[in-house]
């Protein structure tokens, strides 16, 4: 294997992609990984960095473009990291997030399992119900929008067309009042100064709008901002204040005060009503979740007898889409408030046959079993670093009939559908990748696991 030379142009055809999206073009046997080229095209590159096993180029002439090229829609696409595959088209997106997902399942977890096409959008823009939009100043200058790709430098953004347009018209709003106002803005380096970030959460119809602060510190300055933000927009039903004074990349602190009108707003989600919080989590793609559950339930095959356990499950949302066509939900979770949410989004569905645990699911599930629970199925939801090892053996302990496991992640759900097949005897069934994330490489993926 010929290992390039850094700084050295070299010419090749793209054969395939990375999970993150990247191009793979190699010499002789040795990959190196291309940003913003599709698959087939013909390119000149410059090697920017060789490593021992694999290197990074830079394209510096696009020689035979594919036919699913496009010009990238979004004026700060080239800046900005929120999205990492604009130049390909929406088609040859789908087709890359099926890619992705039949990559890890069959080549490198070799399960031999069917891949389905991508469940993609009709529009694949303007989704994010959420936007989290951190503020900087640099030589006074206000900045408000998304981070640079892999440094903490803001672009400062005025229209992100993956968020919903109400998020683009307030998030512009609010930067104009910050100046108006001269509200401190923190500096991460002095960990000095109040705001931080600008987070807005939406409902499906735009009906409820929910604009967070968040701070270095109790201090309110935003009492004009407020008054002028909700005459304006009359859907901004929710203005909440997060106090995070940690030196931390974590957004989010302990403390939220309310300083207008709800501590949430609600949506409604599959016909059940759900309200969120500002530290809630809760999928950022109305639609798209609404596709990733009803695939859930279609595989789950229900009867109308069976006690499910949702683990992972936040603020009860899949258990409670499903709470109709079941005897008995049972739903844990790690994080005290989102037990709470859960509850009281029981509540407000008129469900009476769903329950509630705080606490780690491995440990709970195995209690509820030996106190006589028998679960038909259990819901796996994780986040992105997958399974904890011990979640695993519990679900392999407690040995239900049927497992529907939803991902955010195709190279943690490899892992644990390998380990679930080989220590659990679990047949998988075929995968379906969802796109909840369009013009980004993020995919969902679900599936389910039967005892063999």
């Amino acid at each position: 294997m010929t290992q390039p030379v850094k700084n050295e142009y070299y010419t090749s055809t793209v054969l395939d992609y990375t999970h993150q999206g990247l191009g793979v073009v190699k010499i002789d046997s040795y990959p190196i990984f291309v940003q913003d080229v599709l698959k087939d095209e013909k390119i000149e590159f410059k090697v920017i960095k060789a490593n021992k096993k694999f290197g990074y180029g830079k394209m510096t002439k696009l020689i035979e473009p594919a036919s699913e090229r496009i010009i990238p829609p979004c004026e700060y696409y080239y800046e900005c990291g929120g999205c990492q595959i604009q130049p390909l088209s929406y088609k040859e997106q789908q087709a890359f997030k099926k890619g992705t997902v039949e990559a890890n399942i069959n080549r490198q977890a070799k399960l031999d399992v069917n891949i389905h096409d991508t469940i993609g959008m009709e529009m694949p823009e303007y989704y994010r119900n959420k936007s989290q939009n951190p503020v900087q100043k640099v030589n006074g200058e206000l900045k408000l929008g998304l981070y640079r790709p892999r440094s903490h430098d803001i672009i400062d953004i005025k229209h992100c067309m993956i968020q919903k347009n109400i998020h683009n018209d307030i998030m512009n709003e609010v930067r104009e009042l910050l100046k108006t106002f001269n509200i401190s803005i923190y500096d991460e380096h002095k960990h000095k100064g109040l705001l931080r970030h600008l987070i807005i959460r939406s409902n499906h119809d735009d009906s409820e709008v929910q604009v967070g602060f968040i701070t270095n510190g109790h201090k309110n300055p935003f009492d004009d901002i407020i008054r002028i933000l909700i005459e304006k927009f009359p859907a901004i039903t929710s203005v909440v204040q997060n106090i995070n004074m940690d030196k931390t990349n974590v957004i989010y602190g302990s403390e939220t005060k309310v300083l207008h009108g709800a501590e949430y707003i609600t949506d409604e989600l599959l016909g059940k009503k759900f309200n969120i919080r500002a530290r809630s989590f809760y999928q950022v793609n109305h639609e798209q979740t609404e596709k990733l559950y009803k695939e859930a339930l279609k595989i789950a095959d229900l009867k109308g007898d069976e006690t499910i356990i949702d683990t992972y499950c936040g603020i009860g949302t899949i258990g409670q889409v499903a709470a109709d066509h079941v005897k008995r939900i049972i739903g844990i979770e790690v994080i005290d408030s989102a037990v709470e949410d859960a509850r009281e989004n029981a509540k407000l569905n008129g469900i009476d046959n769903a329950e509630y645990y705080l606490g780690k699911s491995e440990v709970v599930m195995k209690q509820l079993v030996a106190d006589g629970v028998k679960p038909d199925l259990v819901f796996v939801d994780p986040p992105r670093k997958g399974c904890h090892e011990d979640f695993l053996n519990s679900l392999v302990e407690v040995a239900p009939e049927k497992i529907v496991y939803i991902s955010c992640n195709p190279s943690t759900l490899q892992r644990d559908l390998k380990i679930l097949h080989e220590q659990g005897g679990y047949a998988v069934s075929p995968v379906t990748p969802v796109d909840l994330f369009p013009q980004t490489n993020h995919v969902e993926a679900v599936t389910m696991l039967e005892k063999q």
